[in-house]
């Protein structure tokens, strides 16, 4: 169902495999107060959700972390204007601060944001076959969904979104025919002059090739710490970017038999410098999970092999404190993606067109 809304289209999908799907259409400012005006409700119920992670993060962000929260906040709007405005837009049209907003696109670079999201990436074939599980608070289920953006003059972006952040620190595919997944790694200080992590994500996703994207993701320093698997489908290869304060580095993906695997913890950059060093316990889960990964993942020659995995016992969370939303698997090659939303809903996968997909176009494959 679709109408018009001001000067953006808004239209309402069906359900893909248990997400509700939001495709917003026109220019810039009006797309994004729209998407912040047409899931109001679902902004303030994880807003004001007492004792919840948002709600905490307001708290530590006007308290104990208020001046490098303002660091982070003023360095992003120089280095991001752009993206920097969007949060802006979003929390105009949600008729919030903007501060409560950046309040929680700044909670990973402002300290830990809990542990989750697993990803898989190999190029067995002449395309790409990259994975990602979205996992967060369990307080969120029902709230995560798939929103498009088809915004003038930038690549259409179809994204997994929490409400009230950035579209653009989950998985994300776009018309440019790339696909992201972007994982957590934790980082003791943020890097004051660095821009937020979801900024600079929302910024390589906007690119029109993968050169760019990549020069972006390797470039611009997140305050905070986040791990990138880009497939890009036009260039036939993938890549793992870690950019953690600011430290960034790059490995590109082999062959079905030598996937590219990433958890929550930084496995490229040097962790032995002192701003990167963080407790060994802190690390357990996600060093557990990527060791469950690696056993279920030994030959990615299929989307359904790295959705596999994805799902495996030890990858897939299913606890309150951590849990996954949905997995999301493409196959650049196949023009094919593979979507298997929450666990606890024994949702069933749903298979469509990758490029129609990522327009906003639910086409089943």
């Amino acid at each position: 169902m679709s109408n018009v809304v001001g000067q953006v289209e808004v239209t309402r999908l069906d359900a893909v495999s248990g997400l509700e799907w939001t495709v917003l259409r026109g220019g810039r400012e009006d797309v994004m107060r729209a998407l912040g005006r047409e899931h109001a409700d679902d902004i303030r119920a994880w807003r004001d959700l007492d004792g919840g992670a948002w709600a905490r993060q307001v708290t530590r962000t006007s308290g104990v972390a208020a001046d490098r929260f303002h660091a982070v906040m003023e360095s992003s709007r120089v280095l991001l204007p752009v993206e920097s405005a969007e949060i802006d837009l979003i929390a105009e049209g949600a008729g919030l601060p903007a501060e409560d907003l950046w309040a929680i696109n700044l909670r990973g670079d402002l300290g830990d944001d809990g542990i989750g999201c697993s990803d898989v990436c190999a190029v067995p074939h002449d395309g790409v076959v990259m994975g990602h599980n979205e996992d967060g608070d369990g307080e969120v289920r029902g709230l995560v969904r798939l929103v498009t953006l088809d915004i003038e003059d930038d690549p259409t972006v179809t994204v997994v979104w929490y409400p009230g952040m950035l579209p653009a620190n989950s998985f994300v595919t776009t018309s440019a025919g790339l696909s992201f997944g972007c994982d957590h790694v934790p980082v003791p200080r943020a890097l004051l002059a660095g821009a937020g992590r979801h900024l600079v994500a929302r910024h390589a996703q906007r690119q029109t090739s993968g050169e760019d994207a990549r020069d972006v993701l390797s470039s611009v320093p997140c305050a905070g710490g986040f791990a990138f698997d880009v497939a890009d489908g036009p260039g036939a290869r993938g890549d793992l970017v870690e950019n953690a304060a600011g430290h960034v580095a790059v490995s590109g993906a082999g062959g079905a038999e030598s996937p590219l695997r990433h958890t929550n913890h930084i496995t490229l950059v040097d962790t032995s410098l002192e701003a990167l060093t963080v407790p060994a316990a802190r690390l357990d889960e996600s060093l557990t999970r990527g060791a469950a990964l690696e056993e279920h993942s030994g030959v990615v020659d299929s989307p359904e092999a790295a959705l596999s995995a994805l799902r495996a016992p030890g990858v897939l969370n299913t606890s309150d404190g951590l849990h996954t939303f949905v997995s999301v698997v493409v196959d650049t090659a196949a023009d094919k993606v593979l979507v298997q939303g929450d666990p606890g809903d024994d949702a069933e996968v749903w298979e469509g067109r990758l490029s129609a997909f990522a327009r906003g176009e639910r086409v089943p494959a």
